[in-house]
């Protein structure tokens, strides 16, 4: 635990001091913001525009709450590649895994410390956004329980990006690549559940939804964490993480 908590601190530091990576950080939150704002003034025109006794059937929990951190989600897709692109393909292409590989050091242990330290700096990455929770709180969003979803979801949804990326700059020497790489896996993950429309074999449609993590992001954006949603994050994460080892393994086949 103490070589994985080396690796931790040794990569989120690098994130922290990475030009890119504090860039990123005010982009992020400026999109955010943007986002935020252009939702309220949607409802605020959406409720004016309508008859007075209308009005209640507009609700600023479905129109403001839920598509801001759809959107947050949807924003990440472009952020997280960047960030997990450099893990793995650059310490190849400098040779520096190769000192990695010499040490007393597993390759569990640096997957580990190069997953963790990377999803730790993207909830880093989302921290200006608990500004929106106390502007909701003050606009009267009637279940501040729901909030905690959105959170817990982006959270989750990160760490299976971030997985998806470590396998990415495993795969690669090209920092490119990698990110090109990582975007697919991801985009994959959403794709799924679009195929599972087209199927029409009931079961296999059911098997490709439950494998999209965009149905598990939606129940959590309601509020709900079932069972099935846990497992299918945990899946995603090891999953990535154990693919990850291997690909590392291999240069002892």
């Amino acid at each position: 635990m103490s070589k994985t908590l080396i690796i931790f601190k040794k990569e989120f530091m690098l994130l922290w001091r990475s030009p890119l990576a504090l860039t990123m950080i005010g982009i992020f939150s400026l999109l955010a913001g943007w986002t935020f704002f252009n939702l309220l003034v949607g409802y605020v025109d959406n409720i004016q525009a309508i008859p007075a006794d209308m009005q209640s059937q507009i609700s600023f929990l479905e129109e403001v709450v839920l598509r801001l951190y759809s959107n947050l989600n949807f924003i990440l897709l472009f952020f997280i590649p960047p960030l997990t692109m450099r893990l793995i393909s650059e310490e190849k292409k400098q040779a520096t895994m190769d000192l990695l590989f010499a040490s007393p050091i597993t390759d569990t242990q640096i997957i580990l410390g190069k997953f963790f330290s990377t999803w730790a700096f993207t909830i880093v990455l989302i921290l200006p956004t608990l500004l929106f929770p106390i502007v909701l709180f003050w606009a009267g969003v009637p279940d501040q329980k729901v909030l905690l979803g959105c959170y817990l979801g982006l959270i989750l949804n990160m760490a299976c990006y971030v997985g998806l990326g470590l396998l990415a700059s495993a795969l690669t020497e090209n920092q490119v690549v990698a990110a090109l790489l990582g975007f697919m896996f991801i985009m994959f993950t959403w794709l799924l559940a679009w195929i599972s429309q087209g199927v029409d074999n009931f079961m296999l449609s059911e098997i490709l939804r439950w494998m999209s993590i965009t149905g598990h992001f939606e129940n959590l954006l309601k509020g709900v964490l079932s069972s099935a949603d846990l497992v299918y994050y945990l899946s995603v994460i090891f999953m990535s993480l154990y693919a990850s080892k291997l690909t590392l393994s291999s240069r002892d086949w």
